[in-house]
């Protein structure tokens, strides 16, 4: 019991550094960058250079509304993802890839196949499964450089399978293992843990150059399915 108690603690303490290198790499850095730039633009307005003080102005309001898109979608993202409760769980995948298209993402493919009915999942559950979806569609548009993904849901013998792969640049797992949380691998981390959570598997297959494809299983036997 201790040492399950101890690797959640630990889970938890990881996504803290997450959650920091995410704000120190976007938000903290965007912040310096206007920071630096209004220093310019007032020695310009000392100087007089009034022509090249409007061209820094108009990059200073970019940056500004920079920053002010990576607040709404880090709040965003710490939020439950919305939707309607009782909405098959399928249209929330779909909101959830158009999230990730609008927020740069490279083409998605979406493909769906159900040999039963999905039921409808607890909140916890829902949300639990989703965050495993959105953190793989976040790893993909930050590190994988890739050109097309594939987002595949499917439900048979009362269990859920999501599949996110994509034809990016991939990683050395062993190398990424070996970092600390707070340099890399926290997002892996809590998908599994995620995963894990909900009595379910999560897998990992990469390398350099070969793409990345991860897989969650998720059984849902204790619903009452018919």
């Amino acid at each position: 019991m201790e040492a399950e108690v101890s690797g959640e603690l630990q889970i938890l303490e990881n996504e803290r550094s997450y959650v920091a290198r995410e704000l120190h790499d976007g938000l903290a850095q965007t912040t310096q960058q206007i920071i630096l730039q209004a220093g310019l633009c007032r020695k310009l307005l000392e100087r007089r250079r009034l022509e090249t003080l409007a061209e820094e102005l108009l990059a200073l309001e970019a940056r500004a509304q920079t920053a002010s898109q990576q607040v709404r979608e880090f709040i965003a993202d710490m939020r439950p993802p919305r939707g309607e409760p009782d909405a098959p769980l399928v249209e929330w995948v779909r909101a959830e890839i158009d999230v990730h298209l609008t927020r740069g993402g490279p083409p998605t493919e979406f493909e769906f196949e159900t040999q039963q009915p999905i039921p409808i999942l607890p909140d916890t559950m829902r949300i639990a499964f989703l965050r495993v979806l959105q953190e793989a569609l976040l790893n993909a548009r930050k590190h994988a450089r890739a050109q097309k993904m594939v987002v595949a849901l499917s439900f048979d013998d009362n269990t859920l399978r999501l599949i996110v792969k994509d034809d990016g640049q991939g990683f050395s797992p062993s190398e990424l293992s070996s970092r600390p949380p707070d340099a890399g691998g926290a997002g892996l981390q809590a998908m599994r843990a995620r995963a894990r959570a909900l009595g379910g598997e999560f897998k990992v297959q990469t390398g350099p150059g070969r793409g990345t494809r991860v897989r969650a299983s998720i059984p849902i036997t204790d619903l009452n399915l018919p």
